[in-house]
């Protein structure tokens, strides 16, 4: 079984960093792929060839501030938004979108909330069928009670995906949300057809910026690694922003024990 591994990097600098480091991609953010101008997107375009790297996902579908539960929230001039950012993200080879962003998705914490998760639905839709066109998976990050209060478990996504009814629509991973969202190693076979991407970062850091995995943090990886082994995971291996040619050294050494 073979992995991709691919780092977080909004930095142009930070790009051609990740290639000399030995990564095989990155993953961007949508917010920097449509915060450069036309001719800044060529040229990012053309570093990625010329660095023979690929940015296979990406993340944060939304600006960070737009909530999809909010009330008031207009999907047809998102759609325009969206239409712009997967034609962009198709041009740089992306194949698969991360919807990690909690925020966007809470909902009120008093009465009816059947209408606001009829937004997310229709939000989720639109956004199957425009990137469907261009051969990106969708992917939903369930995250723990202290990011979001919907969708925050891998059961609740499995169980809400159905309504969908969206094959282009799945999920992924993060070891340092494991705990957060009840996930246990021994349950990833339950959830195998789920898991189309992982973040790989120190569990151990849970508040704040994610941290990348040291030799000398004294956490064992191993057992994560089996798991995902068991299941044959063959996808990317996203390490955070902080991650260096060590952190890829050492990440490569664990998994292929």
């Amino acid at each position: 079984m073979s992995v991709r591994w691919s780092k977080t990097t909004n930095d142009p600098a930070g790009i051609a960093t990740a290639a000399s480091e030995g990564f095989d991609g990155v993953e961007l953010t949508v917010d920097y792929v449509m915060s450069i101008s036309d001719e800044q997107f060529i040229l990012q375009k053309n570093q990625f060839l010329q660095l023979n790297l690929i940015p296979e996902v990406c993340n944060s579908i939304l600006p960070t501030d737009v909530m999809v539960t909010e009330k008031g929230f207009n999907l047809y001039v998102w759609t325009e938004y969206l239409k712009k950012a997967i034609h962009r993200l198709s041009e740089l080879n992306c194949q698969k979108l991360v919807w990690s962003n909690g925020r966007a998705r809470v909902l009120p914490w008093e009465g009816d909330t059947s209408e606001i998760k009829g937004q997310v639905l229709q939000f989720l839709h639109v956004l199957g069928e425009l990137s469907g066109k261009h051969n990106i998976t969708i992917l939903l990050e369930p995250l723990g009670p202290r990011r979001t209060n919907y969708l925050n478990s891998m059961k609740a996504i499995k169980e809400f995906l159905p309504l969908i009814r969206d094959d282009n629509i799945s999920s992924v991973i993060s070891l340092r949300e494991m705990s957060e969202i009840d996930l246990l190693p021994e349950q990833f076979p339950e959830y195998s057809e789920l898991i189309r991407h992982v973040y790989l970062e120190n569990p151990q850091q849970t508040e704040g910026k994610r941290i990348s995995p040291r030799s000398d943090d004294e956490y064992d990886y191993r057992s994560f690694f089996s798991a995902l082994k068991r299941i044959q995971y063959e996808g990317v291996i996203n390490l955070p922003e902080d991650a260096d040619s060590d952190t890829l050294q050492y990440c490569r050494k664990l998994w292929s024990e």
